[in-house]
């Protein structure tokens, strides 16, 4: 055996020092291999533990054995977690997820959101809030509670008594009474509560979803 080949374990024991992450904390890895039980002893956890590996998708995130012997230096194998739950909020649900990323249709599935609604990701001002489609990760480790919430793309609205499912935004009152199939010379009403309110024909309604409209024969005209 050559000197080369008898020097070449230590040459990888001097490698420059990883950078691995635990939960958000950086640590570094003067190896490029490291056992679970190496690890759990770095990141401070009992044996007893359970260490989990974050791989980047479409893999699933593994646990780490005490005895099995992890590539640092591969790409994306760098970042562990153990499964503490971490709370957020989705609209007025308080929930629970027991791994530092969430997609957004595992936020779709426990949160029981229809398909088709959009979930966006509430952002501090001035900045804008983000949309959580369905292959998007979202990081729940920073400090805070993530808060998401609900965008239904489809509403029910009610036109004289008759439910009709449109789109959420902005119509003309003539609008609202081509999908309601009202008369065209009928007069149409807001109804908030117990009180109408007259719209005219060039108005226009943001519809967010329940609105309710009466129509009826304009005053003087005849049926």
């Amino acid at each position: 055996m050559s000197d080369s080949q008898s020097n070449r374990g230590n040459d990888v024991g001097r490698i420059t020092p990883l950078a691995i992450t635990f939960q958000t904390k950086k640590f570094t890895w003067l190896q490029q291999y490291a056992t679970g039980a190496e690890l759990k002893k770095l990141f401070g956890l009992k044996p007893e533990q359970e260490l989990y590996q974050s791989l980047i998708d479409p893999w699933d995130d593994v646990l780490v054995a005490n005895d099995e012997s992890i590539n640092l230096a591969r790409p994306g194998a760098e970042r562990f977690f153990i499964r503490q739950p971490l709370e957020f909020q989705l609209d007025d649900q308080k929930l629970a997820w027991d791994k530092p990323f969430i997609t957004g249709l595992e936020l779709r599935k426990v949160g029981r959101v229809e398909e088709g609604d959009e979930i966006w990701l509430s952002v501090a001002r001035p900045y804008k809030d983000e949309l959580i489609t369905d292959s998007k990760r979202v990081d729940l480790t920073p400090d805070g509670i993530e808060k998401f919430f609900v965008v239904k793309l489809e509403v029910v609205i009610r036109i004289n008594n008759v439910e009709h499912k449109i789109r959420r935004g902005t119509y003309t009152v003539t609008q609202l009474k081509k999908i309601g199939n009202v008369k065209a010379s009928d007069e149409m009403d807001a109804l908030e509560g117990h009180k109408l309110t007259p719209l005219d024909d060039a108005a226009t309604v943001v519809i967010k979803g329940d609105e309710q409209f009466i129509s009826h024969v304009r005053d003087g005209s005849s049926a």
